[in-house]
C-alpha cells in the first residue's frame, strides 16, 4: 500500500557562532509560518517524527500541536555531521562548502560525513521511522541538506538546486515506499 511521507526542513534557528549548528534552538519567530505549512500539508499527518536536534525537535513539538497528532523524535534523521567543520558567518562560504558536498558526494569535503554515507543513514532512518510508524500518512521534521539528498536521490533531480530552494518549514511530499515525488514545495 503506498503511503504518503512529507519530508519537512525545520524552522528557522537562532544562530550562535562558536555553537555546533546541531545545538542551535529555534529563533523566537521560527514558527510563525505554522499556520502556512499545516496548509500545505496534504493529505495532513497522522503523526510528525523528529530529528532529535533541538532546532527540528522544537518545529515537530510546534507542528504536531497545530495538527493534533502525536510527536515521537528518532535517532538517524540528524543533518550532516559537521562538528568540525567551520563556522561560516558568510552565507556564500557556506554554500560553496554545501556545493562541494554535493559535486563530490563520495568524498569527505565538509565534517565527518560525505553526501553519500549522510543520504544512506538518513534513508536508513527515514526507513525505520516508516515501519515503526504505520499512519497513512508521516511527517518527519528534518534538515536541508539530508532531505535534499534523499529526495533529490530517489526523484533524480539536482541536489544542490532543491537544496537552495527548500526554504525554512518547507516540505518535499514523496509516495512511501517508492519516493516518487508528489508534490512541488511552496
Amino acid at each position: 500500500m503506498t503511503r504518503t511521507l512529507h519530508l519537512i526542513k525545520h524552522g528557522k534557528p537562532f544562530v550562535i557562532p562558536g555553537v555546533p549548528a546541531h545545538e542551535w534552538e529555534l529563533a523566537s519567530d521560527a514558527l510563525q509560518g505554522l499556520p502556512g505549512l499545516v496548509e500545505r500539508l496534504q493529505p495532513r499527518p497522522d503523526i510528525v517524527i523528529s530529528s532529535e536536534e533541538p532546532k527540528a525537535k522544537a518545529t515537530a513539538q510546534g507542528l504536531a500541536g497545530a495538527l493534533g497528532v502525536r510527536h515521537r523524535p528518532m535517532l538517524g534523521l540528524h543533518e550532516q555531521l559537521r562538528y568540525t567543520a567551520p563556522f561560516h558567518a558568510d552565507v556564500q562560504d557556506f554554500q560553496a562548502d554545501i556545493q562541494r558536498l554535493f559535486a563530490y558526494p563520495d568524498d569527505l569535503v565538509s565534517g565527518e560525513e560525505s553526501a553519500a554515507d549522510a543520504r544512506r543513514r538518513f534513508g536508513h532512518a527515514v526507513n525505520a521511522a516508516m515501519q515503526a510508524n504505520p499512519q497513512q500518512t508521516v511527517a518527519i521534521v528534518a534538515h536541508g541538506t539530508v532531505i535534499s539528498l534523499l529526495a533529490s536521490h530517489a526523484a533524480g533531480v539536482d541536489a544542490l538546486e532543491l537544496w537552495l530552494a527548500l526554504t525554512f518549514l518547507d516540505v518535499v511530499t514523496l509516495s512511501w515506499p517508492e519516493l516518487k515525488l508528489q508534490a512541488s514545495r511552496s
